[in-house]
């Protein structure tokens, strides 16, 4: 698979975010009472944060989460192979792009990352949320991207399948090993960024 141009997650794929995020959660699911017995980690990765609060929370549940959440991401750090995996692209003559749901705040996280990507979309361009392809339509007709060497790479089932709904190329990071069964059809399948090194998707 010959992919020149990819088109990244942010959360849980550029940067090692979960584990506070998750922490976050349960203390707002504590907050406002809420009996959950299933496996939360799995939910939010299958699923997202946002159907949890649909399911089973009141509507203030998601605004709590994300002032809670914002005060404890205070040491946002990237997958350590990132950077080398980023300048690598663009100096093969590639691009990154990054659709994300978090806010404006990713450019803050991006930091010295952020001149590595062509463009970065996050929820305050107001796009269609994953896994509605609208945003990545929207880079691939604005940068006259190749579908066939474009991909989309990310950590949940939405990525993959909006990456599928907009005729691209699609590499699931699955760092927990939850979506071994690859029931979503990604075309690449990695467990570590080291895996995505080894692989041919950048060949």
């Amino acid at each position: 698979m010959k992919i020149k141009n990819y088109i990244w997650d942010f959360d849980g794929t550029l940067f090692d975010t979960y584990p506070v995020m998750l922490e976050a959660l349960e203390q707002i699911i504590a907050k406002h009472g809420i009996d959950y017995e299933g496996d939360l980690a799995y939910f939010i990765k299958k699923y997202s944060i946002r159907k949890f609060a649909s399911d089973y929370a009141t509507p203030d549940f998601i605004d709590d989460y994300h002032v809670l959440e914002a005060k404890l991401q205070t040491d946002v750090k990237f997958y350590p192979q990132i950077p080398a995996i980023l300048a690598g692209i663009v100096a093969q003559g590639g691009q990154n792009f990054v659709v994300s749901h978090r806010d404006d705040q990713t450019y803050t996280y991006l930091g010295d990352l952020a001149p590595l990507f062509t463009e970065i979309i996050t929820s305050d361009n107001h796009f269609a949320r994953k896994p509605d392809p609208e945003a990545l339509t929207y880079l691939i007709d604005k940068y006259y991207l190749e579908p066939s060497q474009t991909a989309m790479v990310g950590d949940r089932p939405l990525d993959i399948l909006a990456g599928q709904n907009a005729g691209v190329k699609t590499i699931l990071f699955d760092e927990a090993g939850i979506f071994g069964d690859n029931a979503v059809k990604a075309d690449v399948l990695i467990h570590t960024w080291e895996d995505f090194e080894r692989t041919k998707v950048r060949k």
